[in-house]
This record gives C-alpha cells, structure tokens and sequence, in this order.
C-alpha cells in the first residue's frame, strides 16, 4: 500500500499531468453569462473545471470517474435534510425526558455552535481541496496517514449505522397505525427505497435528496406554527400550556447526568453534516457552494431547532408516560404527542408519513457517504483497488455493492431485539464517530496551516480565497468543545442514570473511541506511518485552482450590493 510515504497522493495520475490539463482547458474556459441569478449559481451555470483526481463535470465525465453534478443547492438540501429526522423528531423526547428543558436548552445550542464552527473549519479546507475524501484526505496528507485511515474507516462504518439506525425507526413509524404490518418487511421496503435511489445516476440522487429535504422543511414549518397553536390551548382537547417542566417540576431531574445525556443526544441529532464536504468533491463549483452552504444550514438548523426544543419543552412534561422510556417502547415523537394531546387528529398522520420519507432520505444520504468514502480510501491505496471503479454514470458500483451488504445486515440485526435498545445502539456510535471527525478536522486545519506555511504557500492570499474568518479560535473552540462533550459521554457511559456501573451500557455509549484508537495504532504499527513533513506535505494534487469563468462570476457577484448578496441566501 502507498500508505507507507508520509504523504499520499490520491491517484496513479501524476500532479504534473493535472496541472496541464487545467492549463489546456483554462484557455478554452467559457468566461460565463454577463447575468447571472447568485441564488441558484450553480442549477444555471457551469462555472469552474475540475482540479482533483476523480471528479469530473457531469457533461464531460470519461469512464470511470465520479460526476460534479451537485449544486450549491443540493449540498445546502443534504446539510438540512440530514438533521431533520428521527434525532429531531424521536431522540428530543429520550433528551426531555433525562435533561428536561434546561439539559436541552443547554445541549442542542452548544452542539450547534459546534457544528458552526465545524463547517467553518472544514470549508476552508474543502475550497482549497474539493476532493471526495473530504477530511479523511486531509488528515491522511497533512497529519498521519494512520490518522486518515482510522477516520475514514469510522466514518464509513457510522453512515452505514446510520442507515441502520433510521430503518430501526421504520417500525416504530408505521406502528403508530398497525402492528400487523412485520418488522422485516417494513425494513425491507425501507432498504428498497434507499438501494434504488443509490443506484440511479448522481443527479438523481440529488434531486430525491433535494426534494426529500424540501419535504422536511416545509413540514418544520407547518408542525413548528401548530406547536405554538398549541401552547396557546389549540386544538378539540387542547389547553393553554402550564410549561411544567419551567414551572412546576424539577429543573434538573437527573442532575449533571442528565445534561451529560442530552450531549450525546444532541449529537446524534445535529452531526453528521462532514458529509457536506464530501458532497463538495462532486460539486460544480466548491468556492461558491461550500460557505454559503455552511451559512445557510446552520442559520436554518438553527431556526428549526430553536423554535422546536422550546416547543417541545414548553408543551410536554418531561414526566410524560408517553416519551422514550427505559423498559424499551418507544411511543412517538414529542411533537406528535402534543398534537395527540391537543386533539389534532390529520397532522399526526402527516407528520409520520413525511418522516418516514426522510428517514428514507436520511438512509440513501448515509449509504453514499459511506460509499464515497470507501472509493476515495481505495484511491488513497487504503482500501483494496476494486473500490476504485466508478462507471460511465458516476456510480461507484463496487463500493456500493459492499455498503449494500454491510448495510443490509446491520438493518436485519434489529429484527432480532427491541427497537428502543437498537436505536440506543445504532444512534450512540453514529453521534460519537462525528464527536471524534469533530476533534479530528480543527487538527487538520491546524497542520495544513504549518504546511502551507512551510512551503511558502500563499494559498489565502490569491484573489477570492475562502479563509475561514475565525481562524484559529473557532478551530480550537471546536476541538476543546469536541473533547468536553466526549468527557461527558464517557462520564455518564460510565455511571449511568438511574442504574450502577455496568460494561454493556458503557460500551453501548463508549465503543467508538477505544475502536478509533485501536484502529489507528493497528495500521500505524502495521504500516509503518509517520507525521507527515509539513515541508513534504502534499499541496499539489487535489487542489482546485480557481479558473477565469470563476474569476469572472465571482466578479459579478461581489460587484452587487450588500442588501442583494444577502437576500441570494434566502434561497437554496
């Protein structure tokens, strides 16, 4: 494996052979239109070459190379999407329950200021090398290979857990109307869903990605109006709210423990959006999708999730009989039992029917990141070279036919328990393999600083050069939150509510660090690998120079008005 060097170039194709590429086709650039609408940059136009190793524009992709066919739209719709799922609509009411309103109030806000500092980070990175391995490629060329590997491969495994997680929920969904219906089957379908749209060419899958999202959103909305509708005594049996849990219970039930608890249900609700710099190896142009995109999201997460945890807190009482409770039946979302409450009879219905559809986008988000993931492994020479092979439609067919099995055994394994202990299960590795991305990314921020520095790079320096504006305070706020909340976990992993010590319920919560850890000591002693040389480190392949139809609409862009700049970003 080339994994032994302390660096790692990503493709059998050498940076010299790149770099004429580009220089052949900037001078055949198209400089672009005079008008361009800033708000759908991309749907539009095509600006922008490819300058990584196996991302290739959808028009003229050879055999055998992944597409660019995302728009700044797509990625923003997968950043959103991805959050508003069973962590929003089924974990809050674990979180209620063990944190109250103060636990929630606490742990949603800092992971999403985490996750702001997060995205800030790794666009940085991602606007200078857009490549498909995102920060698996990055820790592996400026860190530690071994680093990179051991990343890459938790990563891999946490979106297909993922996957698994959400076809976990299926059956809870669908018993709100029967339990005739088997576990299996509702499984199946589920799988079906995610398998066919995977296996669609790239745009495809973005536009279900898109319009899964937009049905998210747009329900968000709806539910978020007829929350307040209630507090305020809407509703056939519906009264004006007391907001026990503020007035009359307890403020901390379970004391720092429960807050500790909400930390990694938080997690599982509001991580997961590193696949947005995996969605950026395969976009039109990153320069101009990647910061808008990790404005956009967080601003509306941050909406979203605002308004429904002071909802929920404020419309059930964390003594609700009907929340996540710890002999293992899950009952229904926290919004969906005020509603039931309140007497509302349709929404509830809805609500579950749109849910069960994005978990089904959630799903298929899950299995490409996972299988983008296996493929730039195998092109870093860390996975076997048959995860190479990308078709003449974009499609890693290998590395999904493998994500595929892994995936389908690991949704079948929740045929055989409870679904409460398999969501637990699946949910707390897939929230702790991003608190661990979340520690790993500011490193390699940190590294590919000394680089550039060492090299005499003066990459943030060129004309229109994305820097991230809060450097290096939020990278190390990010790394010392990330390292905090992993303290937390493993506080309350290790002395759980409710119960004494135990080795199931700790690794239960805690199994991804000492796995993470085994991992990148196995292949760094197997292997050999050192720290990368800052002075050896690769700055050449991968990179994304920026091209004179770049120049020319981000010219046109910045030219505009502040005011007009600002309002593009109200639109996807």
């Amino acid at each position: 494996m080339s994994s032994h060097t302390s660096s790692i170039s990503l493709d059998t194709t050498t940076a010299t052979h790149h770099h004429s590429i580009y220089d052949s086709k900037k001078a055949e650039a198209n400089v672009g239109p005079a008008i361009v609408d800033f708000s759908k940059e991309s749907d539009d136009s095509e600006v922008g070459e490819p300058q990584q190793e196996y991302a290739a524009e959808a028009a003229d992709a050879h055999h055998g190379e992944l597409h660019r066919a995302f728009k700044s739209r797509h990625i923003q719709m997968i950043g959103l999407g991805g959050n508003v799922g069973s962590g929003l609509f089924i974990s809050t009411g674990k979180a209620l329950r063990y944190g109250s309103a103060p636990g929630m109030l606490i742990g949603y806000p800092l992971l999403a200021s985490m996750l702001f500092a997060m995205l800030q980070t790794l666009t940085e990175a991602t606007c200078l090398f857009p490549t498909s391995g995102s920060f698996v490629d990055h820790a592996a060329r400026f860190v530690d290979p071994a680093l990179g590997f051991a990343i890459g491969f938790l990563e891999w495994f946490g979106a297909l857990t993922t996957l698994a997680a959400e076809g976990a929920i299926w059956p809870v969904i669908i018993s709100y109307w029967t339990t005739s219906i088997p576990t299996a089957a509702c499984m199946t379908i589920y799988l079906a869903i995610v398998i066919f749209f995977l296996c669609m060419p790239v745009r495809w899958y973005a536009e279900w990605q898109f319009a899964t999202g937009a049905a998210k959103v747009t329900l968000m909305v709806v539910v978020i109006l007829s929350m307040i509708a209630i507090v305020c005594g809407a509703g056939p049996t519906g009264s004006v709210s007391t907001a026990a849990n503020y007035t009359q219970l307890p403020a901390f039930p379970n004391g720092f423990k429960g807050v500790a608890n909400t930390f990694l249900l938080a997690a599982w609700a509001v991580t997961g959006q590193e696949i947005m710099g995996i969605s950026a190896g395969e976009a039109t142009m990153p320069r101009f999708s990647m910061p808008r995109a990790s404005v956009n999201v967080v601003a509306r997460l941050a909406v979203i999730y605002t308004l429904g945890v002071a909802l929920i807190t404020i419309a059930v009482p964390y003594t609700s009989p009907q929340l996540l409770n710890t002999s293992g039946n899950i009952a229904t979302s926290p919004f969906v039992i005020a509603m039931t409450n309140a007497g509302i009879k349709v929404l509830p219905d809805i609500t579950n029917v749109v849910l069960l559809v994005g978990l089904a986008g959630i799903g298929t988000e899950g299995l490409y990141q996972a299988s983008r993931i296996q493929t730039a492994m195998a092109r870093m020479g860390m996975m076997p070279s048959i995860f190479n092979r990308v078709d003449s439609q974009g499609r890693p067919y290998w590395s999904l036919l493998c994500c595929v099995s892994v995936a389908c055994i690991l949704t079948y394994i929740n045929c055989s328990t409870s679904g409460a202990v398999a969501f637990t299960w699946f949910s707390s590795i897939s929230a702790f393999v991003s608190l661990i991305a979340w520690t790993v990314i500011p490193i390699t921020n940190w590294y590919m600083h000394r680089a550039l520095r060492a090299q005499g790079d003066r990459a943030f320096q060129e004309r229109y050069a994305y820097r991230n504006r809060f450097w290096p305070c939020g990278s190390v706020f990010l790394f010392t939150a990330s390292v905090v909340v992993i303290g937390c976990t493993f506080y309350v992993s290790l002395f759980p509510i409710g119960g004494p010590p135990n080795a199931t319920n700790f690794f239960e919560n805690f199994l991804c660090l000492p796995f993470f850890l085994v991992v990148y000591l196995a292949y760094k002693l197997w292997f050999r690998t050192k720290m990368v040389d800052p002075l050896k480190a690769d700055l050449k392949s991968g990179r994304r120079p920026l091209t004179e139809a770049d120049y020319v609409y981000l010219d046109q862009y910045y030219s505009q008005p502040m005011w007009r700049r600002a309002m593009s970003y109200l639109r996807f």
